[in-house]
This record gives C-alpha cells, structure tokens and sequence, in this order.
C-alpha cells in the first residue's frame, strides 16, 4: 500500500506546487502596491529582490512538475491531461500578455514560454523514461530557459538606455 500510496502523494504534491506557481504568475501584480509604498529604499529594494526569486523559484516548478508527473511507468497514460492543463496555462498566460503591458506583460509571457518548454520536456522525459534512457532534456532546457533569462533581462535593462549615437537633425 505504501509503494502505491508514495507516488500518488508525490505527484499530488508536484502538481499543488505548480497550481501555486501558476497562481502566483497571475496575481503578482497585487503585490506591486504593498511593496512600491515601502518608505526605505533598501527594504523595497530587498522586497523586489525577494519577489523576483519566488517569481523564479514558481517558475522553476511550473517547469519541472511535468518531467516530476509523468516520470513513473503510467506517465504516458497521465501525459495528454497533464499537457493540456500545462497549455491551457500557457494560453491563458498569453491572453494576458496581449492584454497588459510593461512587467506584466514581459513575466506572462516568460512564465507562457516556461509552461510550453516544461510539457515538451515532461513528455520528452516520459518517453524517455519508457525506454530507460538517462533525461538530458530536462536539465539542457533548463540551461537554455536560464541562458534566456539572462538576455532578457539584459535586453529589458537597456531598453530604457538613451541612444548612444544620437540622430543628428
């Protein structure tokens, strides 16, 4: 009973994770106020920081939970519903983005890309598990979503830089 009873709280408690870290992808922005009204600016500074890594740690888990769900012998059976609900995310993301701008915009549509690149790499995971061959693709798409990050957040960064070649009239 326990071998059984494992997997199934192990799966649920993944996929609780990642309904927070879906969650939290929506409603960020009702933070923004407590924080912005913050009068010392290194507190407000520590709590965007703070913001920023759970931001990072929710997207973590809205990647990994569908490698996590469907590694076991059944996940190809779990796979389709799992990607659904994992796309209907992404979708919902994106309807979002369109409809904001500014950080919101830019964080659901990187928690979008998150979901997708996570249920491509559950399901490549699941196959691979099925033929018992080691994962790279979770840990490469990872890398790459983290290599990713990083030029975003350069490419946000200087989109606010004055030219540095002014037009000359």
């Amino acid at each position: 009973m326990i071998g059984i009873l494992l997997p199934v709280l192990q799966g649920a408690a993944s996929a609780a994770l990642a309904l927070v870290a879906f969650a939290l992808a929506v409603t960020w922005p009702s933070l923004l106020p407590s924080i912005v009204g913050v009068r010392r600016d290194g507190a407000r500074l520590a709590a965007f920081a703070g913001l920023g890594i759970v931001l990072v740690l929710a997207a973590s888990a809205v990647y990994l939970t569908p490698g996590l769900l469907l590694r076991d012998p059944m996940g190809l059976l779990l796979s389709v519903p799992v990607v659904a609900l994992w796309l209907l995310g992404a979708v919902a993301l994106v309807v979002r983005g369109i409809v904001m701008d500014g950080a919101v915009r830019a964080i659901s549509f990187a928690f979008a890309v998150v979901a997708v690149t996570g249920a491509l790499a559950g399901v490549a995971a699941a196959v691979l598990a099925q033929y018992d061959i080691a994962d790279r693709v979770t840990p490469t798409g990872a890398f790459l979503l983290a290599v990713g990050a990083v030029a975003a957040v350069i490419f946000w960064a200087r989109e606010g830089e004055p030219e540095a070649h002014p037009t000359r009239a």
